[in-house]
Formats: structure tokens, C-alpha cells, sequence
């Protein structure tokens, strides 16, 4: 019995089972996620640093929507959305901002927080966070302006300020959405 190939069978042991479990984390937060539909499920979801985030009502800051949409019009011609979603559990306050102007078809749009349309993420220390010399991707799987449905998918990573050097930094991932418009939950 030799000790050194026993030590890197269990050193390599070690690393195999430290790596699955990683992995086996990160798939049991995506699983908490909603799926990526496009039926008009009314869900949303995506990942904020790494940790799910999902709308909730409730807590202290209950006069919160948890979701809400709205349709945006110009002479009354279908131009976006705004989503708006906030996680009022007790000890939370965080909301999440989606405005799309000027969407009105499928596709991947490049969503620079300027003119009426932006991604916007405040913590629960009222930092807001947005893509200032960045940009977020919304990238939308359906458009429906008859059944009044959107769904889609987004990222970004936000910023407290335009300075990087001395902004607090989020990065929002796996971002996911089907919803009917104008909705309200509470």
C-alpha cells in the first residue's frame, strides 16, 4: 500500500465532489427560477449576483405592486412596455425596472438607458443600479399586441454611477419574462 497514489486518488476525490457540488448548486438556483415560456404565464425572474430573484408581495413595503405592466402607446399605437416588479419580504425592499420603448416585433435589443428606455435595479439600500456607459440585452421570444402578451429574456450589469472606479456594481443574469399587459399583482 503506497501513500502517494492514496493521497491524489483522495485529493482527486476531493476536487470532483467540491466541483458537483457547485454546479449542483447553481442548477438548484436556475430550477428556482420560472421557466422561459411564451404562453402568457404572467412570471418573471433572473438571478441578481448569482442569487435568485423573484417578485414578491409582502413585508413591510406591502403598497408595492409585486409586478405590474403597462402597454406604452403614442396615438394609440402599440410602442413597449414597462415592467415594473419589486420583493417586499420582510427585510427586502428591491425592484426591478424594464422599460422597452420603441419594441414592437421580436428580437435581441441593446437597451442603453436613454430615451424613454432603460433596465434599472434598486437594492434595498436604495442604490440604483443601471447600465450608465453599458448596456443591458433584452432579447424578446414574443410580441403579441393582439393577445396582449410579451415574453423575453435579459441581462445587464449596473452601475451606481458613471464612474466605475467608485460605483458599487450589480450583475443581473438568466433574466426571464411572460406576461400579459396591463397587469397588475399584488
Amino acid at each position: 500500500f503506497n501513500s502517494k497514489p492514496m493521497k491524489k486518488y483522495i485529493f482527486s476525490l476531493f476536487v470532483f465532489i467540491t466541483l458537483s457540488a457547485v454546479q449542483c448548486k447553481k442548477s438548484a438556483q436556475e430550477e428556482q427560477l420560472p421557466p422561459i415560456t411564451t404562453s402568457g404565464a404572467n412570471s418573471f425572474g433572473c438571478l441578481v449576483n448569482g442569487n435568485v430573484w423573484l417578485p414578491y408581495y409582502g413585508g413591510l413595503n406591502a403598497q408595492i405592486n409585486a409586478l405590474a405592466v403597462s402597454r406604452q402607446e403614442i396615438d394609440y399605437k402599440f410602442t413597449g412596455v414597462q415592467i415594473s416588479c419589486a420583493d417586499t419580504r420582510e427585510n427586502q425592499n428591491s425592484r426591478l425596472y424594464i422599460t422597452l420603448n420603441g419594441v414592437i416585433d421580436t428580437g435581441t435589443y441593446t437597451i442603453r438607458n436613454y430615451l424613454n428606455e432603460g433596465l434599472v435595479y434598486i437594492d434595498n439600500s436604495n442604490y440604483q443600479y443601471e447600465p450608465f456607459d453599458t448596456f443591458g440585452v433584452v432579447h424578446i421570444s414574443r410580441c403579441d399586441t393582439i393577445q396582449q402578451i410579451i415574453s423575453g429574456t435579459f441581462s445587464f450589469v449596473g452601475y451606481t454611477g458613471p464612474n466605475r472606479a467608485t460605483a458599487k456594481s450589480v450583475t443581473i443574469t438568466n433574466g426571464r419574462f411572460d406576461l400579459h399587459y396591463p397587469l397588475t399583482i399584488h
